[in-house]
């Protein structure tokens, strides 16, 4: 079995299953640890170095006129031959979609999409990658599950905050799809946005009105040094909110994609949330500004 993943969460979905080895190229943005020697399949038009408002400009650019964001090396995947590829439905601006991936499927590949925006989606995820690599997944799902109701039960009969996670600075997007899902089990309630709802632009002035107690920086594709980087920028912004604590995480390992690392954000959010009852996150998963 030879596994093409065209998307981080594939990847790290594959990992997690116990695939790792069966890994023949991967994304430019997979960042698993098992994965590094691999070849890269894909790349972006957007240079991820720019500023957020820029890209967000290039991004908003590049689909209106049409073009994708994201090429796929066509000829190094039917070369590597892989019996499954791993993509996406969920947002043609964070990695290779269905349709670019099935222009460029080697003639004997199974495509498979992952479509996750909940948990229970991932656990669909988790079967369907498991059910074409004839892997299992049921032990790992349980666990998973366990540790997210062992959240819900600590959290239970504590006041819920009002939470905002950011999904971008510059301009401002609400948290979208598992993100308020995530900020309800660990025991806070989100504004502006529900379980299940994509990300949107909002106003500065609208996010004000929310009135959160606790504000989550969390810019998709950032590390924690980056999204610390990025709350300077928008310092001025953010201290308009009059939220009670701000902090910034570690958004690709635990919020921009949805994996089983996901759960290990909602304890992280927890913490945060609950720190009388619920383990603090480590130095290295989230920080408070100010």
């Amino acid at each position: 079995m030879k596994i093409a993943s065209l998307i981080p969460s594939g990847t790290d979905i594959v990992c997690a299953l116990g695939l790792a080895d069966s890994l023949v190229g991967i994304s430019h943005c997979c960042d698993n640890p098992k994965t590094a020697h691999l070849p890269v399949l894909t790349r972006s038009i957007i240079d991820s170095d720019l500023a957020p408002a820029q890209i967000d400009a290039d991004v908003s650019g590049a689909v209106a006129s049409g073009e994708s964001l994201y090429q796929t090396n066509r000829e190094l995947l039917r070369e590597l031959n892989p019996d499954v590829v791993l993509t996406q439905t969920i947002c043609d601006v964070c990695a290779v979609n269905s349709q670019t991936a099935a222009r460029d499927l080697p003639p004997n590949a199974k495509l498979l999409n992952l479509s996750a925006v909940s948990f229970e989606g991932l656990w669909d995820d988790l079967r369907n990658v498991a059910s074409a690599t004839g892997a299992g997944a049921e032990a790992l799902i349980d666990s998973l599950q366990n540790r997210l109701q062992k959240v819900r039960k600590v959290v239970a009969e504590k006041e819920k905050p009002r939470i905002l996670v950011l999904e971008w600075s510059d301009p401002p997007f609400l948290g979208g799809h598992w993100v308020p899902e995530m900020v309800e089990i660990a025991g806070g309630r989100h504004v502006l946005s529900g379980a299940g709802e994509a990300s949107r632009r909002a106003s500065w002035d609208e996010i004000i009105e929310a009135k959160a107690e606790i504000v989550i920086l969390a810019p998709c594709g950032y590390d924690l040094d980056e999204t610390i980087a990025q709350s300077r920028a928008i310092e001025n912004e953010l201290q308009s909110l009059g939220a009670r604590e701000m902090w910034a995480v570690d958004a690709t390992a635990l919020f921009s994609r949805c994996t089983p690392a996901t759960v290990r954000g909602v304890e992280v959010l927890a913490g945060i949330f609950h720190p009388d009852g619920c383990e603090a996150p480590r130095p290295d998963e989230a920080r408070r500004l100010g």
